[in-house]
C-alpha cells in the first residue's frame, strides 16, 4: 500500500493526544508500505539476475586479506561438526570467497565489521557508537478497522519520560 495518511501520537497510560505533523520529520506521504523480508527477497532476485553471487545459509567466518592489506573477500564456517568438536556425516569444509569488492551490510558491530575496524583502524578520531532501541509491533486488528495507507507513529506509554 501506498502512504496516504499518516499521524504521530503520544501515548499515556490511559490515552493519547496528536502531534501536528509540522513538529516532526516523519514526511511518509506517497512512500509505500511493504514487509521487509519480500523487499529483501525481490533484491536478492535483482542481483543474482545481475551475476551477484548470493550463499544463503552460510555464515561468513572470518575477513580475507591480501598480502598489501587490501580485503580479499570472506571466508566461510565450516558446518556438520559435533559438539565434540569432531566431524559428522554431514560436514562442509568452509570456503574462501575471493571478490574484486566484497560488500559488508552485518550491521555496526558485527564481527567481520570488528575485524575491518581494527584492520584498517576505522574508530580512530571518531566518537563513541551511541544506540537506540526502536520497537516495531504488528497487531491484528478486526478489518473494519484497518485503514489502508495509514501510517501511525507513537512514543510514550508503557515507557517512562526518561527513557
Amino acid at each position: 500500500a501506498v502512504v496516504s495518511t499518516q499521524s504521530t501520537g503520544i501515548l499515556t497510560k490511559t490515552s493519547s493526544f496528536d502531534v501536528p505533523e509540522l513538529f516532526l520529520p516523519m514526511g511518509n506521504h506517497g512512500n509505500y508500505i511493504v514487509r521487509l523480508g519480500h523487499v529483501v527477497s525481490w533484491l536478492g532476485e535483482q542481483a543474482e539476475n545481475l551475476g551477484v553471487e548470493i550463499y544463503p545459509g552460510y555464515a561468513a567466518s572470518e575477513v580475507l586479506f591480501h598480502e598489501d592489506g587490501s580485503v580479499k573477500g570472506v571466508a566461510t564456517n565450516d558446518v556438520g561438526i559435533a559438539k565434540d568438536g569432531s566431524p559428522k556425516d554431514t560436514f562442509e569444509r568452509g570456503m574462501e570467497i575471493h571478490a574484486k569488492m566484497t560488500m559488508f551490510a552485518e550491521g555496526c558491530h558485527g564481527h567481520l565489521s570488528k575485524q575491518l575496524m581494527t584492520q584498517f583502524d576505522l574508530r580512530k578520531n571518531c566518537q563513541p557508537m551511541t544506540y537506540a532501541i526502536g520497537i516495531k509491533e504488528l497487531w491484528e486488528i478486526p478489518e473494519e478497522n484497518h485503514q489502508p495507507g495509514l501510517a501511525l507513529h507513537t512514543v510514550g506509554w508503557p515507557m517512562d519520560r526518561n527513557t
